[in-house]
């Protein structure tokens, strides 16, 4: 995250800022903008805040409905939290990650004082002694480049997709047992969608970042924002107003219908998905243009189970190989989080559809694909035949966008350019990396750039 000096931060101009958009991103520019001194509004077409990232309540049961997990490695999210009281509520399981093999789950813990503990390639069986050396080691020669935070730094891998990268080196059982699994889990598409540099990324996330949630689900961290600033929900956002060689507001209107309203302002935060940002402002510049024009979105389905008793097992997240007969991609129980999410005795069962698996389930009905949760739940967690006593089911169209070829190059140019419109910045994961880090620190650095000249 950028960072400004102490005596730009000082003299930072300010006034009045408006901000498209209230998920994580667009919550995250507008809470630093008022720190700053601004004056900001923030628009949302939902009823609530928080996007991708809420929690729901049902009869003492909590449902995370989309991201599901920080990760200790995720400093600015986790600060921020800090920053707004909620580290009391921080939650780092003990409980071990898996890997679901051969009817049954092989579990793996990082960062545990017994390395053989991490090794989740082990379920691979003797075939792991030739395929991990040959697939990992060209990329892990720059394990240290490639840190979520930094995407514009990705060393190696960029320009090509994990499933060419993996091609003469690695078996077809460890690409569809091991690799595919693991981006699924960690970066929400197959190899062929994402790049080499994004499968490296998954690769350290998945096995050296430890779990970290909240007590109060990870909607909590969005929540804690919206109060601390301007939301009006409801309003969805139809244009960026520009006059001349610079944005001077929104155009919104009710987002069940009604008149449309102008938001004046001396700085506009753009922080919505890709596609939306297209529609809404067609002066943008080359760089932003080229990022929007390839970026692509990963669908997700998330179902979140209630059981009146706890599950048994490894508590996750359990990867789920499309092999061994899985839609779902992962699923975890409230033990790998916390167990405030369930009333004593009882737990909570999430599986996530990710990719294209996601995709074809979209417009499943939501009694179908608890079903289909239920059924596979059942295959991962010891639940003695218990039926749910509850569920909650969570499409996401637009679940969050592919490390696709190119992604490091169009994040760097887009740092260096812009939006391309003076007093127009851009905010989202779209911008930097795929993660709840990368929609906070993308706002926060956005945020941050309001202090410096206004062509960002």
């Amino acid at each position: 995250m950028e960072q400004l000096p102490d005596d730009d931060k000082d003299s930072a101009p300010s006034g009045k800022a408006v901000v498209a958009g209230g998920g994580l991103a667009g919550l995250a520019a507008a809470y630093r903008l008022a720190s700053l001194g601004w004056t900001v509004t923030v628009l949302e077409k939902e009823r609530e805040a928080g996007g991708r990232c809420r929690t729901a309540g049902a009869d003492g049961f909590l449902f995370d409905t989309g991201a599901q997990h920080c990760r200790d490695s995720y400093d600015v999210a986790l600060k921020t939290a800090i920053e707004l009281a909620l580290g009391e509520r921080f939650r780092v399981p003990i409980a071990p990650k898996g890997l679901y093999r051969a009817a049954g789950v092989e579990p793996f813990v990082p960062r545990s004082p017994r390395s053989v503990a991490q090794l989740a390639w082990r379920a691979l069986g003797a075939r792991c002694l030739f395929d991990v050396p040959s697939a990992a080691m060209p990329l892990f020669r720059k394990y240290r480049s490639y840190n979520i935070r930094f995407p514009s730094r990705w060393a190696r891998g960029d320009l090509q997709t994990a499933g060419a990268f993996l091609d003469g080196r690695a078996s077809a059982d460890y690409r569809s047992a091991l690799a595919e699994p693991l981006a699924l889990y960690a970066v929400g598409a197959e190899l062929d969608r994402i790049s080499a540099a994004g499968l490296m990324v998954a690769s350290r996330l998945t096995l050296a970042d430890r779990t970290v949630s909240f007590t109060t689900g990870m909607g909590s961290l969005s929540a804690a924002m919206a109060r601390k600033v301007d939301v009006e929900t409801g309003t969805q956002v139809t244009a960026v107003l520009v006059e001349g060689p610079a944005a001077v507001g929104l155009k919104a209107r009710p987002a069940g219908g009604g008149r449309s309203r102008s938001y004046a302002a001396e700085l506009v935060v753009c922080a919505l998905p890709a596609p939306h940002v297209a529609r809404i402002c067609d002066t943008l510049g080359s760089a932003a243009r080229a990022a929007i024009e390839e970026t692509r979105y990963s669908a997700a389905v998330v179902v979140n189970l209630a059981y009146a008793r706890e599950a048994g097992g490894v508590a996750g997240p359990v990867m789920l190989p499309g092999s061994e007969g899985f839609q779902a991609s992962w699923a975890s129980s409230n033990a790998s989080k916390a167990d405030e999410h369930a009333p004593a005795g009882g737990s909570v069962v999430t599986l996530v559809f990710s990719g294209r698996r996601a995709e074809a389930l979209l417009e499943n009905d939501d009694g179908a694909l608890a079903d289909l949760a239920e059924r596979e739940a059942s295959r991962v967690y010891d639940l003695a035949g218990s039926r749910p006593v509850g569920s909650r089911v969570d499409r996401h169209h637009l679940g969050r966008p592919i490390v696709s070829p190119g992604h490091s190059g169009r994040v760097r140019a887009l740092i260096e350019e812009g939006s391309g419109v003076a007093n127009l910045l851009l905010a989202g994961d779209w911008t930097t990396s795929p993660t709840v880090e990368g929609a906070v620190s993308s706002g926060f650095a956005a945020a941050e750039r309001a202090g410096a000249p206004r062509m960002s």
